[in-house]
């Protein structure tokens, strides 16, 4: 069944769907905006861009350089459509993670030219600034549920809308290959403020907070859709058999749910308290403000900032590679700039308890007596 368009999102809203609160505020600010896109598309597209609530693509988040994934491909869209692309991209994030999304997307040009000089024409092909793809997981409407997806290399956006609230922005996935070139430095503010906390810290804190002298190739969690009790790194990058690790490696760098490895945020000292506050802000407020307070609560409600915990595996200056993680009930960062002599980057912000809106899908499905969305969507 072809989706119907809907009224520009210009358009003044109606009564039952200005915002109410800061939560509501977000939700109708993105789910105009991806009406907008929408409605912007041609009739082909718009089946092109459009899943069911229910299709299991929907917590597949690997930000590899794949063609052929579902959704309309960025480069695909005319010049009004791609501006009605960024605007939905603008609205679900803060403003500084919309500039972090346009540097990474932006950042194919230069590793382009590197591969192109390194591998030939073939390889450089892959590198394409407007090979992302973008796609719904249920047609947007206001006070209904659906999500989108802006995927492709190093980059994986996925936002979720419940009953009209925007509910989660996790996995929120930036990466950069080069990190450095020239005097630009991608993801450079949330290495320095990793690099200004494990420099504070006095040596017996050191040593509780670096848990191993190597760092994994990747993601400890990898790009599982839902992270599990526990976790074992894999033996190497996606390609990358020249920064194998070993079985001793796994178990050191290891997650453990129950069990946070590292130093624990409640027991620095007020200094290194406001370092490491400034550290997670940087991830958190990756998300619009009305849902980083909406995170900050659930981390209160889950023990609270001190009782997370700051881990560092690898060396300990910005030239060797290394990795970080924060990690606590609700929410989980890894930092990982270990291939390419620490010139490649892969940092992710997730929600153990709530990647892809899991938990309050849950009470919604309770709630009410369908499967969370338009099971006909896309048909």
């Amino acid at each position: 069944m072809t989706a119907t368009p809907h009224q520009h999102p210009d358009a003044e809203l109606p009564e039952a769907h200005r915002p109410r609160t800061g939560g509501s505020f977000d939700a109708t600010a993105v789910t105009f905006a991806a009406m907008g896109l929408f409605d912007g598309l041609s009739a082909d597209q718009r089946e092109q861009a459009l899943l069911p609530w229910t299709n299991p693509d929907r917590t597949h988040w690997n930000f590899l350089p794949e063609s052929g994934r579902p959704g309309v491909p960025l480069g695909d869209l005319d010049r009004r459509q791609e501006v009605l692309a960024h605007r939905l991209i603008a609205e679900s994030m803060s403003t500084a993670a919309y500039a972090r999304v346009v540097q990474v997307m932006s950042n194919e040009h230069v590793l382009r030219e590197l591969n192109q000089s390194l591998f030939g024409h073939v390889a450089a092909t892959l590198r394409d600034a407007r090979g992302y793809f973008l796609v719904f997981f249920g047609q947007p409407q206001p006070d209904t549920t659906w999500g989108w997806r802006l995927v492709g290399h190093h980059l994986s956006i996925n936002i979720t809308v419940v009953d009209g609230d925007l509910v989660n922005a996790t996995p929120f996935l930036l990466g950069a290959e080069p990190a450095r070139f020239g005097p630009f430095r991608i993801l450079g503010e949330e290495e320095d403020a990793a690099f200004v906390l494990l420099d504070s810290l006095t040596a017996s804190q050191q040593q509780r907070t670096i848990i191993h002298s190597r760092p994994p190739a990747d993601f400890v969690t990898r790009t599982v859709a839902t992270v599990g009790e526990v976790e074992y790194p894999a033996y190497h990058g996606v390609g990358r058999r020249d920064a194998m690790i070993t079985d001793e490696d796994r178990k050191a760098l290891a997650y453990f749910r129950a069990h946070p490895r590292g130093f624990r945020a409640g027991d620095l000292s007020p200094a290194q308290r406001k370092d490491f506050d400034e550290l997670l802000a940087l991830f958190v407020e990756r998300a619009r403000p009305g849902l980083v307070g909406f995170e900050m609560d659930r981390i209160a409600a889950a023990g609270g900032v001190e009782d997370l915990h700051f881990a560092w595996a690898g060396g300990t200056s910005i030239e060797q590679p290394h990795y970080f993680r924060i990690q606590g009930p609700v929410t989980l960062v890894e930092f990982d700039n270990a291939e390419d002599n620490a010139n490649h980057v892969h940092s992710v912000w997730r929600d153990p308890s709530n990647d892809f809106g899991a938990d309050l899908l849950i009470q919604h499905l309770l709630d009410h007596d369908h499967t969370g969305g338009r099971e006909d969507a896309g048909d």
